[in-house]
């Protein structure tokens, strides 16, 4: 049973790594304008929603960009130029996209760190009990036990 399973894996690994492959090799038709400008609107900020992408928003504000990313991909301007001239006209916030590295890396460090921090607690509990012998249990324990128990009785 225990070979089936690894057998199936392996082939499901296989043909993951051949659709990966196919999907490296395979030509694609390059982007139309439009689909461009749609691209790089939902990679810039809202300048009155602030909450939405210029491509989500129906504000007459994400409307003008819209049109003026249209006509800077018809003047030839690529993305990354057309991205730049509103990071220069807005600002970085106007990416949705952080540009700062750390940035991407504080949450996955952070994620990594909790989860060290964690596994070490739980590491050192289980050794500080298993490692804490039991106290064997006195005379005057037991008397008290056993007053106590008579006391609810009563």
């Amino acid at each position: 049973m225990r070979s089936l399973a690894l057998t199936v894996a392996a082939a499901a690994l296989l043909a993951l790594a051949a659709v990966a492959a196919l999907q490296l090799v395979v030509p694609r038709a390059p982007p139309s304008a439009a689909e461009q400008a749609r691209a790089i609107a939902a990679e810039l900020r809202c300048p009155d929603c602030q909450a939405l992408s210029v491509a989500e928003s129906r504000t007459a504000a994400a409307a003008a960009i819209r049109a003026e990313i249209a006509e800077q991909l018809a003047a030839g301007r690529s993305a990354n130029e057309i991205r730049q001239h509103f990071v220069a006209r807005y600002g970085d916030w106007i990416l949705l996209t952080p540009t700062d590295p750390l940035a991407w890396w504080l949450p996955p460090v952070a994620l990594f760190a909790g989860a060290a921090l964690f596994g070490w607690w739980w590491i050192r509990g289980r050794r500080s009990s298993v490692a804490a012998p039991a106290r064997p249990v006195s005379d005057a324990d037991r008397r008290r036990v056993r007053d106590a128990a008579e006391a609810l009785d009563d």
